[in-house]
C-alpha cells in the first residue's frame, strides 16, 4: 500500500509576463509555506521593470476574493534581484478558503497582439502587433493572454495561452528591426489540433446603478447581464422588460424579397423613412410568403411567434433607395437527420421518427425525407424490406411516391421525434404492420474512392447502388477511412492515418454528396493543409461507416411575397438612442486571463458621452454598436523570471 508523502518540496520558475499572472494555487487537501520568493531582472541593456506581489484569498462558497499586497510597484535593477519573501508565508485551502499568489509585472517594450496564425504540426506561431515590436531574430520574449478556439477530443473549447507561463525565442521577422510588426516563433505543437485566433473574450461582471439612459425620455436603467463581441463591435445589455423602445412610425410595405441563403430580407415601400441604422420590427405574421419547397402551393406567414429570429425583436436596417432597404433576419441553412427509430401506422400513413434533439414545430414547419432512405419490412405481397420513398419503378412504384421530393407536413413533435404523413393524405394500398429497420450504413471500396488532398474533394465508391441523390448528405465515423501518404517522409504503416480524425473539419458533421453514379458520390471534407501536395492512397474502410441523411430540414428554397396579404402596418420603425456612463459597465477579459476588472466606456472609448444608436432589440435585451478591436494579448522582451521555494504539507 502506497503512503502520500506528508511533506514535499517544491520549486516555481517562471517568466514574468505583461499583466497580471498565477503564480501557484494551494493544491487540494495540504497546506504550504512559502519559504522563499524572488524576481530577478534579466532584461538587456538598462531597464527597470516593477512588481506587484499578492496573496490572494477566495471566500469558496461566494467567491468574493481579498488581496493583500506584499509590495507593490516596486522597482527592480539592472542585473539584480527583489528577494519577495525570505521567510514564511502561510498558505490554505480549507473547505471554506483558497489562498493563491499572483504577481504583476509592469516593463518597457510591451505591444499590443492583433493576429496570432498557429501553424500545426510546425508549432510555429505568426505574430502581428498593434505597434512596431522592437525585436530581432534570436530575442527572448513572453506572450500573455492570447485567446484560442481549437476543436479537440473534448469538443470545441477556448484556451488561453500560454499556460503555463514560459519564455520564447524569435525566429524570423518581417520587415526590419525598427519597423516590423510581424515575427514568428516555436510555440510546439499540439497534436493535430487546429487553434484558431480569437480576439479579446470579454467577461461581464456587473453594472452601476441606472449607467443606461434613454436619449429624450431620460429614463434609466440597470443592466443585469451583458456580452462583446470584439470581432462585430456589438455589446449586449439585458434589462428585463425595458419597455424603451418607442414606435416612429408604422408602415405596409408594397413588396419582399427573401434570400433564404443568406437571410437578407429586402422590403419595397415608395419614399420610406429608413435610413442605415434605423430599426425595424413587424409584428407576428405581419408577411405573408410562398415558397418553393411545396411548389408556392401553400401561403406561410412571418414572423413566426416565438420561432423565426425576427419575431419579437426590432434590427438594424440598410439604406438601398428611396424605395428600398433590407433587413437580415437570419438565413435558412439545410438541417440533416438520421432516424434511429421510427413507427408507421399504415393506415394513417403517419409515420413517427427518432431523430434527436431538432428545432421543428407542429403544423408550421415541413420537411423533406431523403428519397429511398426509410426501411421498413413487411408481408405485404412478398414481403422483404423496401426502402421509401421511391421514384417511380423503384421497388415496384408505379408512380413516385407521395413524399418523394416533396415536402411533409409535421403533424407532431417531442423534444427528439417528429410525426409526419409520408402518405400526404393518399389512400393506403398496403395496410400491411410496417417494421422499421435501420439503415446498415455504406461501406467504401477500393477503385473508386479517392482523395483530392488540394482541393478536399472525397470520392467515395460502393460495391452496390448507394440509392443516393445529389442534395442528400452522409457523415462519416470517426477514424472510419485510412489513407496513407508521404507526408513528412512516412513509409509503409507509418505512412497509414485514419479520418476523419476528431478535429478534421469533417467529424461529426454531415456532409452534403454530389452524386456522380450509382455506385458514387463525393462530398468536401477540407483540404489536407501542409500535406496537401502529396498523394493520398486509399487503404481500407471500416464497414458500415458512412451514414446517410434520412429527415432534411431547412434550405434555400425562393420565397415569393403575396403583398396583398401583408398585414396593414404590420412594419414598424425606430431610431431609439441611449447613452451609457462612462466606467459603469464592468468586464474582465482574457488578456490577463480574466484577472482583473474593467470599467467601460472609457472618455476615449467612441461611445463615451454620446447618444448611441440601438442597433437590436427585444422585450429583455438591446445591443449598440460600440467598436470593433483586433486585440487579443500581450507581447514584450524578457524582462523579469520569477523563483520560489515552497513546503507542501499534507493535510490527509
Amino acid at each position: 500500500m502506497a503512503i502520500a508523502p506528508v511533506n514535499k518540496f517544491i520549486s516555481v520558475m517562471v517568466p514574468v509576463a505583461p499583466g497580471e499572472q498565477e503564480l501557484y494555487e494551494v493544491p487540494t487537501g495540504t497546506s504550504a509555506l512559502l519559504l522563499y520568493a524572488q524576481v530577478a531582472n534579466v532584461g538587456v541593456g538598462t531597464t527597470y521593470p516593477t512588481v506587484t506581489f499578492i496573496q490572494r484569498r477566495e471566500t469558496r462558497s461566494t467567491g468574493n476574493t481579498r488581496d493583500v499586497r506584499v509590495i507593490k510597484d516596486v522597482e527592480i535593477p539592472p542585473n539584480d534581484a527583489l528577494i519577495l519573501i525570505d521567510g514564511r508565508m502561510v498558505l490554505e485551502k480549507t473547505p471554506l478558503v483558497v489562498d493563491r499568489l499572483l504577481i504583476t509585472g509592469n516593463q518597457t517594450g510591451i505591444t499590443t497582439i492583433t493576429d496570432v496564425l498557429y501553424d500545426e504540426p510546425t508549432g510555429i506561431v505568426t505574430v502581428s502587433t498593434m505597434g512596431v515590436h522592437g525585436f530581432e531574430a534570436g530575442s527572448q520574449i513572453t506572450l500573455a493572454g492570447i485567446a484560442f478556439t481549437c476543436d479537440s477530443s473534448a469538443g470545441i473549447t477556448t484556451n488561453i495561452f500560454p499556460d503555463p507561463q514560459k519564455s520564447y525565442t524569435v525566429d524570423t521577422i518581417v520587415d526590419a528591426v525598427g519597423t516590423s510588426k510581424t515575427f514568428t516563433t516555436f510555440v510546439g505543437g499540439s497534436k493535430g489540433y487546429k487553434h484558431v485566433y480569437n480576439p479579446t473574450i470579454h467577461r461581464y461582471v456587473r453594472s452601476r446603478d441606472e449607467s443606461i439612459t434613454v436619449t429624450g425620455a431620460g429614463t434609466k436603467f440597470t443592466p443585469t447581464d451583458g456580452s462583446y463581441d470584439p470581432a462585430t463591435g456589438i455589446a449586449t445589455f439585458h434589462i428585463c422588460d425595458h419597455g424603451m423602445m418607442t414606435v416612429d412610425g408604422s408602415y405596409t410595405p408594397t413588396g419582399a424579397a427573401y434570400n433564404a441563403d443568406t437571410g437578407v430580407l429586402t422590403l419595397t415601400l415608395s419614399g420610406h423613412a429608413f435610413s442605415d441604422g434605423s430599426l425595424v420590427s413587424f409584428v407576428d405574421d405581419a408577411l405573408t410568403f410562398t415558397c418553393s419547397m411545396d411548389g408556392n402551393s401553400n401561403k406561410k406567414t412571418y414572423p413566426r411567434k416565438d420561432i423565426d429570429p425576427m419575431s419579437g425583436k426590432w434590427m438594424k436596417t440598410t439604406y438601398i433607395d428611396s424605395n428600398n432597404f433590407s433587413v437580415n433576419i437570419g438565413a435558412s441553412p439545410k438541417q440533416y437527420f438520421d432516424v434511429s427509430a421510427a413507427d408507421y401506422d399504415p393506415t394513417s400513413g403517419i409515420a413517427t421518427l427518432t431523430i434527436g434533439r431538432h428545432n421543428f414545430s407542429a403544423g408550421i414547419t415541413s420537411i423533406r425525407l431523403s428519397p429511398k432512405s426509410l426501411q421498413f419490412s413487411c408481408t405485404h405481397g412478398s414481403g422483404g424490406i423496401g426502402s421509401y420513398p421511391r421514384p417511380s419503378g423503384y421497388g415496384g412504384a408505379s408512380a413516385n411516391d407521395p413524399s418523394y421530393n416533396l415536402p411533409v407536413a409535421i403533424a407532431a413533435t417531442t423534444t427528439t421525434s417528429i410525426s409526419v404523413d409520408i402518405l400526404k393524405a393518399v389512400s393506403p394500398t398496403n395496410t400491411s404492420p410496417h417494421t422499421f429497420v435501420p439503415n446498415t450504413g455504406l461501406t467504401p471500396i477500393a477503385g473508386d474512392t479517392a482523395y483530392n488532398a488540394s482541393t478536399g474533394v472525397l470520392t467515395l465508391g460502393f460495391e452496390y447502388d448507394h440509392g443516393m441523390e445529389t442534395g442528400d448528405a452522409i457523415k462519416i465515423d470517426d477514424n472510419g477511412l485510412t489513407f496513407s501518404c508521404g507526408y513528412c517522409g512516412a513509409v509503409g504503416i507509418n505512412s497509414q492515418k485514419t479520418y476523419p480524425r476528431a478535429n478534421d473539419p469533417a467529424s461529426g458533421n454531415w456532409l452534403p454528396v454530389t452524386v456522380t453514379g450509382t455506385k458514387k458520390f463525393t462530398v468536401n471534407v477540407g483540404g489536407a493543409g501542409a500535406a496537401s501536395g502529396e498523394t493520398h492512397y486509399f487503404e481500407s474502410a471500416v464497414a458500415n461507416c458512412v451514414t446517410r441523411s434520412v429527415v432534411i430540414g431547412g434550405g434555400g428554397y425562393t420565397h415569393t411575397a403575396v403583398p396583398g396579404d401583408f398585414v396593414t402596418n404590420g412594419m414598424k420603425k425606430s431610431t431609439n438612442t441611449v447613452t451609457v456612463t462612462n466606467e459603469s459597465q464592468i468586464f474582465t477579459c482574457s488578456m490577463d486571463n480574466n484577472k482583473s476588472e474593467h470599467a467601460y466606456p472609457r472618455s476615449t472609448d467612441r461611445i463615451a458621452g454620446i447618444a448611441t444608436p440601438i442597433v437590436e432589440s427585444d422585450d429583455s435585451n438591446i445591443s449598440i454598436f460600440v467598436g470593433i478591436t483586433s486585440a487579443g494579448g500581450f507581447v514584450g522582451p524578457l524582462q523579469m523570471e520569477f523563483m520560489a521555494s515552497i513546503l507542501e504539507n499534507s493535510n490527509a
